[in-house]
């Protein structure tokens, strides 16, 4: 008998198939079946077959921020009783404090992270780098590039020149993952029409464009690559997380969707009192990664849609993450100003507040501010 509960649905059609949660694609998600009730788990849980564009996968034994996986969730909920086990020994009810960010724990899945040397050799290169002309026009040398410090902002050029690379960077400093996105001179993600008609946005991954560039040239992938894209969770955490340390605890925090936004947003007078962080997508909103969160003020800031679609889900979100703890309200700052055209086209806030700038102090190129 496979000692593992909860395993990937095994494909038996189309239909055993459904809409990915992290990029919307239909018929790409893998879900994770519970072997034992034979029912599907809750999204996110689960493999995007979009390797490439998308990357998402949940695994259920992994351990998040709180030290407790879903399996563990389960396993002691149910009173440690039954034939199946979660993939680590069962944690007390009562669990001890966390140990130091140096310690290891023999309970726990190992955290998989990109090599610091990787991350390091993408930051800078920012005179090809569209994002960075973005920020430099809207914002002048001296904000634009206090922003890119902050955020450690990188370039990459292993799948499209002038790249951007946002850094997902936990707690302890560790590079969980890396988001790739080409950029157009407006500050949009670059798009191509495809043959059968399906537009292809230019967002990938760091660990997918280093293995394509190692096929590209012949050469072997790096052993822990090859680990860290069979077993690792792409974008785990927050974007925007080492700002914390610096952070006074009354310091509110505002959550976006995309990184872009966050960026943008911390250079916008008024908006730059918040700590701005960036979810990456809906199904990520949850507990488990807002938990460094905790005692702080959180203020979700969703995107514009028709009828207040998204608006409506995010302030349902925040509903849910409240009853778990966590101080969240989702903001209607869009939602009372937008015009209809700029709801239709799906604004975000760094997309209004951009449109509306008027350009910023020449005294910026100077002075950090």
């Amino acid at each position: 008998m496979n000692p593992h509960r909860y395993q990937l649905a095994p494909y038996r059609g189309p239909a055993t198939r459904t809409t990915c949660p992290a990029c919307g694609k239909p018929k790409t998600f893998v879900p994770y079946l519970d072997t034992k009730t034979g029912e599907a788990l809750p999204e996110p849980y689960g493999r995007c077959n979009r390797e490439t564009s998308c990357g998402h996968h949940l695994s259920p034994y992994h351990a998040g921020p709180s030290g407790m996986s879903y399996a563990d969730e389960v396993y002691r909920r149910e009173g440690g009783k039954g034939q199946f086990r979660s993939s680590r020994p069962r944690i007390p009810a009562q669990r001890p404090p966390m140990p130091p960010p140096n310690a290891r724990r023999s309970d726990a899945q190992p955290i998989l992270s990109i090599p610091d040397e990787v991350f390091t050799a993408s930051l800078g290169h920012y005179d090809r780098n569209q994002f960075t002309r973005l920020l430099r026009r809207h914002f002048g040398m001296g904000v634009a590039d206090e922003l890119l410090a902050r955020f450690q902002v990188g370039t990459s050029s292993a799948l499209w020149p002038g790249a951007t690379v946002f850094w997902y960077i936990d707690e302890q400093g560790r590079k969980r993952g890396g988001q790739v996105v080409l950029f157009d001179e407006q500050g949009n993600t670059v798009k191509k029409l495809r043959p059968d008609g399906e537009k292809k946005r230019y967002t990938s991954w760091v660990h997918t464009a280093l293995a394509v560039r190692c096929q590209r040239q012949r050469i072997p992938a790096p052993d822990w690559l090859t680990t860290y894209t069979e077993q690792a969770e792409k974008s785990p955490c927050l974007f925007g997380l080492p700002q914390l340390h610096t952070a006074p605890p009354t310091q509110s925090v505002a959550i976006v969707e995309a990184p872009k936004t966050a960026v943008l947003c911390s250079g916008y007078p008024g908006f730059n009192s918040f700590v701005w962080l960036a979810v990456g997508a809906l199904s990520y909103l949850n507990v488990e990664r807002l938990a460094p969160l905790r005692g702080r003020n959180v203020v979700l800031f969703p995107d514009l849609s028709t009828g207040g679609k998204v608006f409506n889900e995010w302030n349902r979100k925040a509903g849910e993450l409240k009853r778990h703890g966590l101080n969240v309200a989702a903001s209607d700052y869009l939602e009372t100003r937008a015009t209809d055209e700029q709801r239709a086209a799906g604004y975000d806030l760094a997309d209004y507040l951009l449109e509306g700038w008027p350009g910023y102090p020449p005294a910026w190129d100077d002075t950090l501010k």
